[in-house]
């Protein structure tokens, strides 16, 4: 296995521990039977953007899966904006893809 290969694992396996810490986190705020209807703060759609972004569909489900009940328009927002960092990995290897050709790589 390569450096590279290794590093961009601990980095995808960080960043799932980081959405768990984060699910975990907000959903033990959540006190009593009623579900909280509160969006996602600024400071939330970061962290499940970076999070997303860098272990996408696990990070994607963490928060999906984990807030569906307590945190029902959270999960929905986090489940949006990890289709949206999909959305973004792909144009983004696209991206260095055409660049690399372009070049001759």
């Amino acid at each position: 296995m390569s450096i590279s290969r290794l590093i961009s694992w601990i980095i995808a396996l960080a960043s799932a521990i980081a959405a768990f810490v984060i699910m975990n986190n907000l959903k033990s705020k959540v006190t009593g039977d009623q579900p909280d209807q509160s969006p996602l703060t600024s400071q939330e759609k970061t962290y499940v953007f970076i999070t997303c972004f860098f272990s996408p569909l696990l990070a994607q489900a963490v928060y999906y899966y984990g807030w569906k009940k307590k945190l029902p328009v959270k999960a929905k927002s986090a489940n949006n904006l990890g289709w949206v960092a999909i959305l973004v990995l792909i144009v983004f290897w696209v991206g260095i893809g055409a660049l690399v050709g372009a070049l001759g790589g």
